[in-house]
């Protein structure tokens, strides 16, 4: 069969051994394993009053009481909760009285043949599911932080306009290594952060492969090539394990770069997680003078 979303069969083929893992399963019950279904979509939550840093699914009847969200979601095909583990370390970081901190795990519809399926599924359902999920939780948000890898990109925009559409959030995405399939419209990304640019800002960062699958400079975000600065091979999971180092201050998810150092400053400016309110009001009020699209930023390895 033609990969559509690619340009050749040959990519494809080659797209799918830069990204392809085998995946443990999803959190499932024992009739949805035998029947083949995907498992539901869940919002897990990082329980503050636990004696350790725990997760639960909040109830639909929930209603959340801190001001700001961040939430981390994967892409396609993944195999590993990572997004747990960097909603995790943020959790870590911040006034629990003032933050909740969570992560979508949709791998079970993620879990497809082609990447451009798993994106597709991931801009018109699970998105919007999102979106309607953190409205659920709370239409008083002051800011919601949505993190989202590859196919997930499309996850966390499609949860954005709804957000920005029902509450009155600023908002901040961080798109991870954006997987735009072929013939699709990449200003899509962010777009809705140009109704209110004081208010919403996008960041992307990227690595370069030698196919070009997806490197893309995003119309409406801040562009920031982290390439050179991979301890490893050059793949396209290093922006999930670079961010998540940002927050933790070492490499943590990979044994391979536990002895490399976290290269995430340019100059006077550093970026990752410090580029977020989770970090403090001045950094989040300086990412907001950032401007989006236009030159891309290359952070370099230190001399």
């Amino acid at each position: 069969m033609p990969c559509r979303d690619l340009q050749t069969p040959f990519r494809c083929t080659l797209f799918a051994l830069l990204f392809l893992v085998i995946p443990r399963p999803c959190h499932a019950s024992a009739k949805s394993s035998a029947l083949g279904e995907a498992p539901a979509p869940v919002l897990y939550l990082v329980r503050p009053d636990a004696n350790a840093p725990s997760f639960f699914m909040p109830s639909p009847q929930m209603a959340c009481r801190e001001p700001n969200l961040v939430v981390v979601t994967h892409g396609w095909y993944e195999q590993e909760p990572w997004p747990g583990w960097t909603a995790m370390a943020i959790a870590q970081k911040v006034d629990i009285r003032l933050w909740r901190c969570g992560w979508w795990d949709w791998r079970g519809q993620a879990k497809r043949l082609r990447p451009v399926k798993a994106a597709t599924i991931g801009r018109d359902e699970m998105g919007p599911l999102l979106g309607r999920r953190i409205v659920q939780l709370s239409k008083d948000w002051r800011h919601v932080h949505l993190v989202g890898h590859s196919a997930g990109s499309w996850v966390v925009n499609a949860a954005a306009e709804v957000i920005a559409a029902e509450t009155e959030a600023d908002i901040h995405i961080t798109f991870l290594d954006a997987y735009v399939p072929d013939g699709w419209d990449e200003s899509i990304l962010g777009r809705f952060a140009q109704l209110d640019p004081e208010r919403h800002w996008i960041e992307h960062y990227f690595t370069r492969d030698l196919l070009n699958l997806t490197e893309n400079r995003l119309s409406h975000a801040h562009n920031v090539d982290i390439t050179a600065i991979n301890p490893g091979f050059k793949g396209h999971k290093f922006p999930w394990h670079w961010y998540h180092a940002t927050v933790t201050g070492r490499y943590t998810t990979r044994p391979r770069f536990a002895d490399s150092p976290v290269i995430c400053r340019l100059e006077l400016r550093t970026y990752g997680f410090a580029r977020a309110l989770e970090s403090g009001v001045p950094a989040w009020e300086n990412s907001l003078t950032l401007p989006a699209g236009g030159a891309v930023v290359r952070i370099e390895p230190q001399p």
